[in-house]
């Protein structure tokens, strides 16, 4: 089975993939001082620019760049959402009745192929009272919404996170779902 034309990913150039490296490499960096503090500093310097040579060689597709001080917004947007999400599952889990109508929605995707998109789908299935179920061939992705008894309120919350990801990625902002 081919992939369709608006799913394939770009293969990316030498600037993009050395881009791609070096944020990489400053990830994996920020992650072994919160595991290990400045104990084997220039060990995790090392590990840090091979992980992320290694990352740059295997991107699949063009690298989208982001800001690091834009993940700072995205960490606490999606902290928020999750908490609260959490808290609306909790309640309705609490409760003699469950006030729940599960629907699944169709949702046509704006953010291009690659790591904006994956993480979409990914972040999406994470937040409570979604489930990202099948990316279809054209741009359609397939959610299971806990409760579809306010459809509109679903759709709003996935445009948001799409939304957000597009501010962090940099790209063009998405004005929703286009259905």
């Amino acid at each position: 089975m081919r992939t369709p034309a608006s799913q394939r990913i770009p293969k990316p150039d030498a600037a993009q993939r050395l881009l791609w490296g070096a944020q990489c490499s400053v990830i994996l960096a920020v992650i072994w001082l919160a595991l290990t503090g400045l104990g084997n500093l220039l060990l995790g310097a090392l590990t840090a620019i091979i992980g992320g040579a290694v990352g740059a060689w295997v991107v699949p597709g063009r690298p989208h760049p982001w800001r690091p001080l834009r993940l700072f917004r995205f960490t606490r947007y999606f902290l928020w959402t999750s908490i609260a999400g959490g808290l609306d599952v909790a309640w309705r889990a609490l409760q003699p009745r469950m006030t729940i109508h599960p629907t699944w929605l169709r949702y046509r995707l704006s953010l291009p192929p690659g790591q904006p998109r994956t993480l979409m789908v990914s972040i999406l299935s994470l937040m409570p009272g979604t489930l990202s179920a099948e990316l279809q061939d054209d741009d359609i992705l397939l959610i299971h919404a806990l409760d579809g008894s306010d459809e509109q309120a679903t759709r709003s919350s996935v445009t948001s996170l799409e939304q957000e990801l597009a501010w962090f990625f940099s790209l063009p902002e998405p004005q929703g779902d286009g259905r």
